[in-house]
């Protein structure tokens, strides 16, 4: 089976998490047609306490997940909420992988769900509910 990669729209191109010139150099591939995943090396340099990733670099790549999940079949959709579990600290220097997946999605609004895991141990895991956002008026 070969791997499908999730490509952003063009409106998400310059991405801070995200983009080819974003601080985590995400790839994510489709994994089914609801989930997605991703493999990102946990740079030393977004430490929090010593040795262990901060807590908004998780945070951030939980996003970036449920993000390049909706592109699957809700483009255009910005987070609505955010909850986030610290089940483990995540070391620094190791390569992890992310993942989400939708759970629902109905009337514009997207409930997803995703993971990130280092050596098959689940260090966090989320929620997320995304909405869908308006046409821009504008070019």
């Amino acid at each position: 089976m070969t791997e499908l990669r999730v490509m952003p729209p063009r409106s998400h191109h310059q991405c801070v998490a995200c983009s080819d010139n974003g601080l985590f150099n995400l790839r994510f591939y489709q994994d089914d047609e609801t989930a997605v995943s991703a493999k990102v090396w946990l740079e030393s340099a977004w430490q929090g306490y010593q040795d262990q990733l901060h807590g908004g670099v998780i945070a951030t790549l939980l996003d970036a997940a449920f993000t390049h999940c909706t592109f699957l079949f809700a483009p255009q959709s910005v987070t609505a909420s955010l909850n986030i579990r610290y089940h483990h600290p995540v070391p620094i220097a190791v390569e992890a992988e992310i993942r989400a997946w939708c759970v629902k999605a109905k009337h514009g609004m997207s409930q997803l769900e995703a993971t990130l895991t280092v050596a098959d141990t689940v260090c966090a895991s989320a929620t997320a509910s995304f909405m869908r956002m308006r046409a821009s008026k504008t070019s």
